[in-house]
């Protein structure tokens, strides 16, 4: 959040992402690390070595294929058998990603395929994060959801560089 001006993100501390949908991941490629940040609103703060690209969040055409990449929390909340208990989570198991990303996507893509799933945890904090790297291709099938995907992103863990879609066409 540093990247962003005070200023330019309304509401409390804890809403200020979710304003201007602020999204971001983390990328390795073959020079070291890529940190994508997609936005409703253009950094103020930027690293001198930085570089900004405006993109517009567009959907293609209904039926058009596409690849899709993806680093998500993938984990699902179920209610505990024990009402004392507020909430539970549950890791979704590597060889149910495919019906995870499914359940995510589905409102807005057809035909999914996750070609490549790569799963690490990572310690920040007091507990363990768990980060899936998903690629994938499928059909466009709504391309309005589609669109409310790629601005408001996939899954919970947002803060911690999860959710953010990226699409190209296939």
């Amino acid at each position: 959040m540093g990247l962003f001006a005070s200023t330019d993100l309304p509401g409390e501390a804890t809403e200020k992402r979710l304003s201007r949908n602020i999204l971001f991941r983390v990328d390795e490629a073959g020079s070291g690390k890529i940190v994508l940040v997609r936005s409703d609103v253009a950094p103020t703060n930027l690293p001198r070595e930085a570089r900004t690209k405006p993109v517009a969040v567009e959907a293609p055409p209904v039926a058009t294929p596409i690849r899709f990449r993806m680093t998500v929390n993938a984990v699902r909340r179920s209610r505990p058998a024990d009402p004392s208990i507020t909430r539970g989570t549950g890791i979704t198991p590597a060889e149910q990603i495919s019906d995870w990303v499914t359940g995510r996507l589905g409102i807005a893509l057809d035909d999914i395929t996750v070609f490549t799933h790569d799963r690490t945890v990572v310690t920040s904090g007091k507990s363990p994060l768990q980060l899936d790297s998903i690629d994938g291709y499928a059909l466009v099938s709504d391309a309005a959801a589609l669109e409310a995907l790629l601005r408001e992103g996939v899954g919970r863990a947002k803060a911690y560089g999860c959710g953010l879609l990226t699409i190209a066409r296939a």
